[in-house]
C-alpha cells in the first residue's frame, strides 16, 4: 500500500496517473497480463521507446517495478506491480487560524488501570504477553499502535492550551471498537469519557470489526483487531458531544484549561487503534478552538 500524507506528497504519483497509457500499462500489470515490457508495447502498440519512458514514470512513482530473466536474445525485462492500494489524505494541514492541533501517540497515557482481558501492541507485536497489565509499563508503550482492554481506564495527560488566548471548544479525535470478551464479536461496548475525573459522558461503539484487515493493519497482527470507526468527543460551550450528538451539559468553562487529563474507560471491552494501525494511521488528535476575545 502507498500511503501519502498530504496532496504535495501525492503530486508525482498524480501527475504520473495523468498519462491515459500509463493507466493502461498499470492495468496490464495489475492484471498479470502484461509480461515483458515487449508485450506491452505490442499489446498497446506503442513504441519501445515510448513503453520504457512511461514505466520509468511508474517506477518513479513507486506503482510498478522492474525485474530481470533470461530471453531468448539475452535478458527481458518484465514490469510487476509493487502496490494494489494507494491512501492519500487530503485534508491533513486544514488548521484553522484559532486553532492548535496534536496527534498524541495511544501509548502516551500518563496512567493506566487496566485488568484482563487485554494487551498493548506496536506495528512489530504484542509488548511482552497478553493479559497481563504490567506490560503497560514497558517504556515501549509509547510506540504502541493497538491496545484494547476488557475493563478499565486509560489517561491522558493532555497538553496545555495557549494562556494568550480564551479556550472555546476542545476535541479528541480516535478510531475505536468494541472488544468484547466471552460475548460474540457483534456486541457493543459503553465507553464513558472523563475529563480531570469528571464523568463529561458516555457512549456506545460498534462491535469489533474483522470483516477485512484493516487499512494499515500489519499482517502479523490481523487477527487481534482489524479496524475501528473513528469518533471525536467534543466539549464547547454548549455541552459534550459524542460525533456531534449531545451527551451531557457539562461545557468547557468548568474546567482549568492549564491542567487537563482526558480518560477512556470502559467495563465492556475497548480497542483504541493508533499510528501504523486500523484505518486511519493516526493516535488521538486532539484540538483546541480559541475564541476572538483574549
Amino acid at each position: 500500500m502507498l500511503h501519502f500524507k498530504d496532496v504535495e506528497d501525492a503530486q508525482k504519483l498524480c501527475e504520473c496517473l495523468a498519462a491515459p497509457a500509463r493507466v493502461e500499462i498499470l492495468k496490464l500489470v495489475l492484471s498479470g497480463e502484461s509480461g515483458t515490457l515487449d508485450n506491452i508495447a505490442k499489446k498497446l502498440h506503442l513504441t519501445n521507446g515510448a513503453i520504457t519512458q512511461h514505466v520509468k514514470k511508474l517506477c518513479d512513482a513507486g506503482l510498478v517495478k522492474l525485474i530481470q530473466s533470461p530471453g531468448k536474445r539475452g535478458v527481458a525485462k518484465h514490469c510487476v506491480p509493487v502496490t494494489d492500494r494507494i491512501i492519500i489524505d487530503v485534508a491533513t494541514n486544514l488548521v484553522r487560524e484559532n486553532e492548535s492541533v496534536f496527534d498524541l501517540p495511544i501509548g502516551s497515557f500518563s496512567s493506566a488501570t487496566i485488568k484482563p482481558y487485554c494487551a498493548i501492541a506496536t506495528t512489530d507485536g504484542i509488548i511482552g504477553e497478553r493479559d497481563d497489565p504490567r506490560y503497560f509499563t514497558y517504556p515501549d508503550r509509547i510506540k504502541a499502535a493497538l491496545i484494547y482492554f476488557n475493563s478499565g481506564r486509560l489517561s491522558y495527560t493532555l497538553p496545555a492550551p495557549t494562556k494568550k488566548r480564551k479556550l472555546a471548544s476542545m476535541s479528541v479525535s480516535f478510531e475505536i471498537s468494541s472488544k468484547p470478551y466471552g460475548h460474540g464479536r457483534e456486541r457493543d461496548s459503553e465507553i464513558e469519557f472523563k475529563l480531570n475525573d469528571t464523568a463529561i459522558g458516555s457512549h456506545v461503539v460498534g462491535g469489533e470489526y474483522t470483516d477485512r484487515k484493516g487499512l494499515f493493519t500489519p499482517p502479523m497482527l490481523d487477527n487481534i483487531c482489524s479496524y475501528g470507526r473513528y469518533k471525536t468527543v467534543t466539549i464547547d460551550g454548549g455541552g459534550t458531544f459524542f460525533d456531534g450528538i449531545k451527551i451531557s451539559s457539562h461545557t468547557i468553562d468548568e474546567f482549568d484549561p492549564t491542567s487537563l487529563t482526558f480518560s477512556i474507560s470502559t467495563e465492556n471491552g475497548v480497542a483504541l487503534f493508533g499510528n501504523g494501525f486500523g484505518d486511519y494511521d493516526c493516535g488521538l488528535l486532539l484540538s483546541y478552538v480559541y475564541s476572538n476575545d483574549r
